[in-house]
């Protein structure tokens, strides 16, 4: 790998400050591990704001699929031995909010491998898996 040198200009009292802080009086290694690692932080928080992204992206998604089941529900059953709620409103938007709100908790905590076991139990009970990354439903 070749190395670019790059040429920096600053003032007397920047220059004496840049020889205060940098511990070993080497300003050119103070410089770049600073300028390195605050690159490396800014790359991280990137990656984090994408990942909001994402979640508030998977919390619609949620949010609408709560509120389908919601409407599913909230009808009278046609025979007594149907199940579902039998509030005249449906499911109530507390327990809507606290399974998004535990959605979305377990799946920012969790690892790739965590939620494809997961994801594997529920495809085996033969219930629609939800591939957050994907946005869709997949049925096995």
């Amino acid at each position: 790998m070749r190395e670019r040198k790059y040429t920096v200009r600053f003032t007397e009292d920047e220059a004496e400050w840049l020889q205060e802080v940098a511990l070993d009086g080497n300003v050119s290694g103070y410089i770049r591990d600073t300028v390195l690692r605050q690159s490396k932080s800014d790359r991280k928080l990137v990656s984090m704001n994408e990942r909001l992204v994402d979640l508030g992206q998977d919390m619609r998604l949620v949010t609408d699929l709560l509120h389908d089941l919601d409407r599913k529900v909230a009808g009278t059953p046609t025979a007594p031995e149907t199940t579902g709620s039998q509030e005249p409103d449906g499911i109530p938007n507390e327990l809507i909010g606290m399974v998004l709100e535990i959605l979305l908790l377990t799946r920012a905590n969790s690892n790739r491998q965590d939620n494809r076991m997961a994801q594997g139990s529920v495809e085996y009970a033969g219930l629609p898996v939800w591939e957050g990354k994907k946005r869709f439903l997949k049925t096995g």
